[in-house]
């Protein structure tokens, strides 16, 4: 698209296009993982990806779970950089099982994935950049009993392991983490556990572009898809707004039927995209 003077326009996230691709997410039913929903949404997933410019591939592979085997999908883009620097921006799409054959899931994990698609089509269009971006949709993340070993956090251990064996953790720069932030009344709280610079990097985007009361620092530590990054020795910071519920303070929406599209608003997601694409263009 060329504006009056003549030059290129530079790409903008798209908050309206981000609340689209997640409800197209949350129409997929159920997606918990193992199940021919979650198939459905990793392929759905990879033609996105496809459709706006990345290179991708589904990642199948089975691990033991508390209910025997099960075969998990994690879909990948890869957008090359100029250098072999890496960042990797992440989000969940499976749900957790056992709610309704009808749950939609839309926050958990439906927003951050809208979010992270639209994120894609943003980096593809503005061509190369410095460094390169891995783009991944991880499966089970969701606990079936309790988060352990063999419980949970399957896609993104599984993820964390290959970019360590493939030589790859001295290039990596963040691992950027998106969950649960689609809520219209968004109040992110990036937990303890996640790096202390790449906090510093997401508060400084967010001030920048006159959102930093939408972003705080949490109480506690929480346990999420960042956590497998950082036992690996990589940067990684989790994104999550916890408080999604009746009332301030509240999460009674969470792991609910009620986690339903009318919560959410293109306006936070339009909140998030914007500072995390200023985030990673600050560490270019």
């Amino acid at each position: 698209m060329l504006c009056g003077c003549g030059k290129a326009e530079s790409p903008v996230f798209d908050g309206a296009k981000a609340f689209a691709e997640t409800e197209a997410l949350a129409a997929i039913r159920p997606r918990d993982a193992g199940t021919g929903g979650a198939r459905r949404a990793a392929v759905h997933l990879q033609a996105k990806l496809s459709a706006v410019g990345c290179k991708t591939t589904i990642d199948t592979f089975s691990e033991e779970t508390p209910s025997g085997k099960m075969f998990f999908n994690n879909v990948l883009g890869r957008l090359p950089g100029k250098t072999k620097r890496l960042i990797v921006i992440g989000s969940h799409f499976d749900t957790k099982a056992g709610i309704s054959p009808e749950f939609q899931g839309a926050n958990d994990s439906g927003s951050s994935s809208g979010v992270l698609m639209e994120l894609a089509r943003v980096l593809a269009e503005k061509g190369p950049m410095e460094t390169e971006f891995l783009v991944a949709f991880f499966d089970g993340e969701e606990c079936r009993i309790e988060y352990g070993p063999t419980d949970g956090l399957h896609g993104s251990r599984r993820l964390a392991q290959q970019i360590v064996e493939a030589g790859g953790a001295a290039h990596v720069e963040a691992v950027i983490i998106l969950d649960m932030i689609g809520d219209r009344n968004l109040n992110v709280t990036v937990p303890r556990n996640s790096t202390r610079e790449l906090m510093k990097d997401l508060f400084f985007a967010a001030h920048q572009l006159g959102v930093r009361p939408a972003f705080s620092l949490g109480k506690g530590s929480i346990l999420d898809d960042h956590v497998p990054f950082l036992l690996a020795g990589l940067p990684a910071i989790d994104v999550i707004d916890f408080d999604y519920g009746s009332a301030p303070g509240l999460n009674d929406y969470w792991h609910t039927p009620e986690d339903t599209m009318d919560k959410l608003s293109a306006e936070s997601m339009q909140t998030i995209g914007n500072t995390i694409l200023r985030m990673v263009e600050n560490l270019q």
